[in-house]
């Protein structure tokens, strides 16, 4: 019920807001904008600017001041036949204590109005301070706060739990008739500032402004004091205890100098162990009506406080409705600019579709003659191929057949005249038949780039732990009589070519062992890079300590016929490293070296994890 009737007095402008802003949305508005429709909502708004209390007389349906417990709460009042309560006892006029201790005050009067309504048995726990009022609620000798302003600080540090509030009034900043004016609070950076301890004025502004200069005093009179004697520049407090105090103490020389931003709103606070509690305090606050409040407001509160009250509320109104009208003036303009704005949008739309209309039709024509110009190509593509393998097969068959012819008539000629031939045609001989034969591997090699390059692919999951330790135990078998240390890695398992991959690996595991031939012992490691299971491919290495290599000359490895050593020290045509290059390709994957003269070389591959 508090929540209702706080929003009942907006309820009338935020009605109007939304069905302006529905309408606004259709396209009736663009009638309406000529027929007076606007009038009719300007003066919709001006109603609920200046009556905005519609819907606050009634507090509930029956009209009953008497509060209705759950059982929970009933609950409670039996197990707590006493409920202590505390005020500020120095804090006119919401709360002081006579010198017979009798608390008077606004706080006192509704707390009293509540406890009759809601059956609770109240006793004010009498202090001699604030700060000793908060202390005793932080222990838990009092219950409730009658009347409190809620701060991030008293929420969190002093776990107590805040109700509706009941009161507001603004917080007026007090200085000396002789001083400026002050309009805001960033303006007492400067000053020195009285302001009394534990206060929410006080613990707010330190927050906002930790180096502001201020003076704690107890109560809000010492602080006004201080104002008055020149002791202190300004304070800040709520104008209905500053007209209070300037009335009752006859400080003739100060003056309210402005009002802060934020209003001063009186809750009644209760500790969050006592849930129970909080909900029977706002149950009985949700009785209190306006005119209560405004009678308990006139024993304490003086006359022109209350209609400075009313003027400022008044000020208010006036400023909202000068805000909506113009609002909505400033809307009709928009409107009307982005109506033109719009139209402008759209012819200028309708030009740019049209040319990109004809540069699509202009594409299209182009992406049809390149369609034609690729299939011409396509077809001398396949004549280019069927002409290569024509030469393959050119090169398989009538080039190797004349080699094989010339190497069987020179071992005849060996053999039959070997004995008449002096040493000098022997070596002849010799030279003959080696530069044959290394023209047949040459062309074995070339017959083997070139098949790889056209043939398919067929990846199979492959244990290539497995496939190394054959290809190794291979090579073992070709070289008894070297000393090797082999060191070989977990290998995973990887979709592949078996066959492919096989002699790849093999390629380079001869290279490895070739090269390491000067080294005793010759040291080949063979395994993986460190990789996460999210990356899409695995980094195998072979890494020796054989002669190594230049790496100024490393974009030389991988090239066809190129090689870094000559035939003398190392045989090979140059073709295997490129072999090995294509099949990792075909694969998807990359490869790469790294070496150093004399010291041995590295080569890296990689493979991904999934084929397409």
């Amino acid at each position: 019920m508090a929540l209702i009737r706080n929003c009942a007095g907006c309820f009338s402008k935020r009605v109007g807001y939304v069905v302006f802003w529905c309408i606004w949305r259709t396209n009736s508005v663009k009638k309406a904008a000529t027929s007076g429709f606007w009038c009719f909502w300007f003066l919709y708004l001006l109603a609920g600017s200046f009556f905005p209390a519609v819907g606050k007389a009634q507090t509930n349906e029956n009209g009953s001041k008497v509060v209705s417990l759950s059982e929970p709460e009933k609950a409670w009042l039996q197990q707590h036949p006493v409920v202590y309560w505390g005020v500020d006892p120095y804090w006119p006029p919401f709360s002081s204590l006579d010198e017979q201790g009798r608390a008077s005050g606004i706080n006192v009067e509704i707390v009293e109005l509540i406890a009759k309504r809601t059956g609770l048995n109240v006793r004010l726990v009498k202090t001699a301070t604030w700060s000793e009022t908060l202390r005793k609620t932080s222990t838990g000798e009092i219950h409730f706060i009658g009347g409190i302003a809620r701060t991030e600080k008293r929420e969190r540090l002093q776990n107590l739990h805040f109700s509706e509030a009941y009161c507001s009034f603004p917080t007026a900043i007090i200085t000396r008739k002789d001083m400026p004016f002050l309009t805001s609070l960033n303006e007492l950076v400067s000053k020195k500032i009285a302001l009394p301890r534990n206060y929410a004025t006080t613990e707010e502004l330190l927050r906002a402004y930790p180096n502001t200069h201020v003076v704690l005093t107890d109560t809000e009179e010492q602080s006004m004091l201080m104002v008055a004697g020149n002791e202190a520049d300004a304070t800040a407090l709520n104008l209905a205890s500053a007209s209070h105090i300037v009335h009752m103490r006859g400080l003739a020389n100060l003056k309210i100098s402005g009002f802060t931003d934020v209003d001063f709103f009186l809750r009644m606070a209760v500790r969050n162990d006592l849930p129970e509690l909080h909900s029977i305090l706002g149950k009985g606050l949700a009785t209190l009506d306006k005119k209560e409040v405004e009678a308990i407001y006139s024993k304490y509160i003086l006359p022109e406080t209350l209609a400075e009250l009313h003027w400022k509320a008044w000020r208010r109104r006036a400023l909202y409705f000068i805000l909506i009208t113009g609002t909505a003036l400033v809307g009709v303009l928009l409107w009307n600019r982005k109506l033109a704005a719009e139209i402008r949008r759209r012819k200028a739309a309708e030009k740019d579709l049209g040319q990109a209309r004809d540069r699509l039709e202009e594409h299209a024509r182009k992406l049809d003659h390149h369609a034609a110009e690729m299939e011409g190509l396509n077809r001398k593509l396949v004549s280019v191929n069927k002409d290569l393998e024509s030469f393959s097969y050119t090169v398989s068959h009538d080039l190797k057949s004349p080699l094989r012819r010339l190497r069987s008539f020179v071992d005849l000629l060996q053999e039959d005249s070997g004995d008449t031939l002096n040493v000098e045609g022997r070596e002849y001989l010799t030279i003959v038949n080696h530069e044959a034969r290394r023209m047949s591997e040459l062309i074995e090699d070339l017959l083997a780039f070139a098949r790889i390059g056209r043939a398919e692919i067929h990846p199979t999951p492959v244990n290539l732990e497995q496939l190394v330790t054959e290809v190794v135990r291979e090579v073992q078998v070709e070289n008894k009589g070297r000393e090797i240390i082999w060191q070989i890695g977990p290998l995973p398992e990887m979709p592949c070519d078996r066959g492919l991959l096989r002699q790849a690996i093999a390629n380079l595991i001869d290279n490895a062992v070739k090269f390491t031939r000067g080294r005793t012992p010759a040291r080949i490691n063979i395994g993986t890079l460190s990789a996460k299971p999210e990356d899409k491919e695995v980094v195998f290495y072979i890494q020796d300590n054989g002669s190594g290599f230049d790496m100024k000359y490393v974009n030389a490895l991988f090239h066809p016929f190129e090689r870094l050593h000559s035939q003398e020290e190392f045989e090979g045509t140059g073709i295997g490293l490129a072999n090995v290059q294509r099949i990792i390709q075909r694969h998807g994957g990359r490869i790469w070296a790294e070496g150093e003269v004399n010291k041995g070389a590295t080569f890296y591959f990689s493979l991904i994890r999934k084929m397409a």
